[in-house]
C-alpha cells in the first residue's frame, strides 16, 4: 500500500468528507456504539471539495490545496477538511503546513482522518514508532459493526507500519483481527498469507488463502498465490491444478498463463508449457499496443523466442510510430539476450537512432551487454557518448523538470560506469565515482545500494551496512534495502536477530520471491537452524531452479547435513548455469573441499 491513502479512492470517502462541511446545526446520533456527528452541506462547499478531489486525481496538488482552502472558508471547524488539507500539503512537499493542518484537525476533535494524516506526516519524517502509535489510535476509532468505511484501510495501514517497525508478530495480530472482523477483506487475507509465509507457517498461509477463496472464488491474486505456495513446497500436481483454475477464472489472462508456463518450464514440462500458450494463441494481426506485450511475454515464458520475435516483426510491418518501433527494438534485444544471442541483441540496440528519445536507454543496455561479455572499455565509451548526446538533447532550459532529467542521466551514467570499473578490477575508482553523487542524492535507492554492494564486495561490509541503514531510515519499506542489509549481515554472522526481522519483513512485503526466500534461508543456515534453512532454501530452489547462487546455498546446506552426494550435485548444477565469477569461485571452492573430504 502507498504510504498515503488517496481520499479520492471512492465516492464514499467524498460523501463522508462533504458530510462534514459547513452547517449551523450539527446532528448527533449513535451508530454501533459510536457517536457520529453530521452536518447539513453548503452547496458551495460541495463544489470546492469535489473539485479538490478531481485535482488530487490529476496530482495537481497546489490546485487541490486552493480548492480545499476555499471549502474551509465555509467551515473552519471541520476536522475532516483540515485532515484532507494536511494530506495535500504533504504530497506537495510542505511538511510544516501539513503538520499545522493535522494539528488543527485533532485540536477540534479526534477523528480517524486526523490521526491518519498525522501518521502519514510521521512516516514522511521517518518516525515509524510514532506512526504506529497514531495508527493504533485510529484503529481504536473505527468500528466494523458500524460499517465504517475507513476500518479496513486503517488496519491495513497499521499492519504495514508495524512491518516497517520490524514488529512482525504485531502485524500478524493486526491482520488476524482484520480478517476475523471482515472475512471478505481480500487485502487482509493476502497480507496475512505473506506474513505467515515469511515466518514459515506454511499451513496457516494455505488456510488463509483457502478462507479468502471461500469468500470469493474468483480472487485471481489469491489463486495465483496458492499455486506458487504449492510450487514452493514441491506440491507440483496441486500447483498445476490451481494454476489451471486461475487461468480459467481469469478468462485466459496472459500474465496468469505466463506464470503457469514459467512454472512448467522450471519443472522441465516444456510441452505442457507450450500447450498452455497455444490454448491462448490469437492471430498476430489481432494484437494491438495493449494486448501485444502480454502475448510476447507468453511466448517468452515458454522459451519460444522465435514466436515472440515473430510477433514483434509483424507489429513493425503495421506502420507504427517511431517511438513504438523503438520500444519494440528494446524488447527484441531483451529476448535475443535471453536466448543467448548477445551479438544480435547488441546490434539491435546499436540500431536505435540518435534522434530517438530512447537512445540513451538503448545505449545503457548495450553497455551492459558489452560489460557482460568482457568488453569493458567499449562499454564505458558507449555510455559516455550516450551521456553527451542525451545532455545535448536536453539543452539548458533551467526548469525543474530539465534539472531532474539531467540528474537522472548523470546517475544512470555513473551507475553503468561504476559497474564497468568494478568489472575491470578497479572497485576503488567505482566507489570514488559514486560517493560524490551519493552525498548529493542520499535517497536515490539504486545509487545507495550499488555503492553499498561494491563496498561489500571489496571487503568493507560494515560500511556497506551503514549505507543501507541510512537509506532505510527514511525508506523502511524498501524491499531491496531490507534484503541487502539482512543478507550481508547474515553472510558475516552479524546481528542475526535483526537480520532475521528485516528479511522476514522483506518477504512479507514481497511474498513468493525466490531471491528473498533464499536470503531468509541463508540467514537461518548461518544461525545454524538447519530445519528452517531447509524450509526456505528448498522453496527458493524450486521457485528459481536456474539460480547458481541458490544452488551454492543448497550445496552448503547438504554439506552441513553430511550429504556429500547431494551437495556435489548442487554445486555442479550451479556451475552448469555459467554464473558470474564471484559465484563460480564459491561453487568451485566448495566442490574442491568436498573432493578433499573437508565438508
Amino acid at each position: 500500500m502507498s504510504p498515503f491513502r488517496k481520499a479520492s479512492r471512492s465516492w464514499c470517502a467524498l460523501v463522508v468528507l462533504l458530510g462534514a462541511c459547513a452547517s449551523q446545526h450539527p446532528i448527533t446520533k449513535l451508530v454501533g456504539g459510536h457517536q457520529i456527528t453530521t452536518r447539513s452541506i453548503d452547496a458551495e462547499a460541495y463544489e470546492h471539495v469535489s473539485r479538490a478531489f478531481l485535482y488530487e486525481e490529476q496530482e495537481r496538488w497546489n490546485d487541490a490545496i486552493a480548492e480545499m482552502q476555499r471549502a474551509l472558508n465555509f467551515d473552519s471547524d471541520s476536522p475532516e477538511l483540515h485532515a484532507s488539507l494536511s494530506e495535500l500539503y504533504l504530497r506537495a512537499g510542505e511538511e510544516k503546513k501539513a503538520e499545522e493542518e493535522a494539528h488543527a484537525s485533532l485540536a477540534i476533535v479526534t477523528t480517524v482522518n486526523g490521526l491518519v494524516a498525522k501518521a502519514h506526516l510521521l512516516r514522511a519524517r521517518g518516525d515509524v514508532a510514532a506512526e504506529v502509535d497514531a495508527l493504533r489510535r485510529a484503529r481504536n476509532e473505527v468500528d466494523f459493526a458500524a460499517e465504517d468505511d475507513d476500518a479496513e484501510s486503517v488496519y491495513l495501514e497499521l499492519a504495514e507500519a508495524e512491518l516497517h517497525n520490524l514488529d512482525v508478530p504485531a502485524a500478524q495480530s493486526t491482520l488476524e483481527a482484520l480478517t476475523q472482523a471482515e472475512p471478505e477483506s481480500a487485502g487482509g487475507h493476502m497480507r496475512l498469507t505473506a506474513v505467515y509465509w515469511a515466518t514459515g507457517a506454511m499451513a496457516k498461509a494455505e488456510a488463509t488463502l483457502h478462507a479468502a477463496l471461500a469468500e470469493e472464488p474468483n480472487q485471481i491474486e489469491a489463486l495465483a498465490a496458492l499455486a506458487w505456495i504449492h510450487a514452493a513446497l514441491g506440491k507440483n500436481d496441486e500447483a498445476k491444478n490451481v494454476f489451471r483454475e486461475a487461468v480459467d477464472r481469469s478468462e485466459g489472462a496472459p500474465e496468469i498463463a505466463a506464470a503457469f508456463a514459467r512454472f512448467l518450464v522450471g519443472l522441465g514440462d516444456t510441452k505442457e508449457a507450450e500447450q498452455v500458450v497455444d490454448d491462448l494463441a490469437v492471430p498476430e494481426s489481432s494484437l494491438d499496443a495493449d494486448t501485444r506485450p502480454g502475448h510476447v511475454e507468453l511466448e517468452r515464458s515458454a522459451h519460444r523466442y522465435d514466436r515472440a520475435l515473430a510477433i514483434l516483426a509483424h507489429a513493425r510491418e503495421a506502420g507504427l510510430a517511431e517511438d513504438e518501433t523503438t520500444r519494440l527494438s528494446l524488447t527484441q534485444a531483451a529476448i535475443l539476450k535471453e536466448e543467448g544471442k548477445s551479438g544480435e541483441a547488441l546490434a539491435t540496440l546499436k540500431g536505435v537512432a540518435r534522434s530517438s528519445p530512447l537512445f540513451f536507454e538503448s545505449r545503457l543496455r548495450a553497455a551492459e551487454l558489452l560489460r557482460d561479455t568482457g568488453k569493458v572499455d567499449e562499454a564505458m565509451r558507449t555510455v559516455e557518448e550516450a551521456k553527451s548526446q542525451a545532455e545535448g538533447d536536453k539543452g539548458d532550459k533551467g526548469d525543474k523538470g530539465d534539472k531532474d532529467d539531467k540528474d537522472a542521466i548523470e546517475i544512470e551514467t555513473a551507475l553503468s560506469l561504476a559497474l564497468s570499473e568494478e568489472k575491470r578490477g578497479d572497485a576503488k575508482a567505482a566507489v570514488a565515482r559514486l560517493e560524490p553523487l551519493f552525498r548529493r542524492h542520499p535517497d536515490e535507492g539504486r545509487l545507495v545500494l550499488l555503492l553499498a554492494s561494491i563496498e561489500e564486495r571489496r571487503g568493507n561490509w560494515h560500511h556497506a551496512l551503514d549505507l543501507a541503514e541510512g537509506y532505510l531510515g527514511k525508506n523502511r519499506g524498501s524491499v531491496e534495502a531490507l534484503n541487502f542489509w539482512g543478507f550481508v549481515a547474515a553472510d558475516h554472522d552479524y546481528a542475526l536477530d535483526l537480520a532475521r526481522k528485516r528479511l522476514q519483513v522483506a518477504c512479507s512485503l514481497d511474498p513468493g520471491s525466490g531471491g528473498l526466500l533464499d536470503s531468509l534461508g541463508w540467514l537461518h543456515f548461518r544461525a545454524k537452524d538447519l530445519t528452517q534453512a531447509s524450509l526456505f532454501l528448498e522453496q527458493a530452489a524450486r521457485l528459481e531452479p536456474a539460480d547458481a547462487e541458490i544452488q551454492w546455498h543448497m550445496g552448503e546446506l547438504y554439506a552441513a547435513k553430511k550429504n556429500t552426494e547431494k551437495a556435489a550435485a548442487a554445486y555442479r548444477r550451479g556451475l552448469g548455469f555459467k554464473p558470474e565469477e564471484r559465484v563460480r569461485r564459491k561453487l568451485e571452492d566448495s566442490l574442491a573441499k568436498l573432493a578433499g573430504g573437508k565438508s
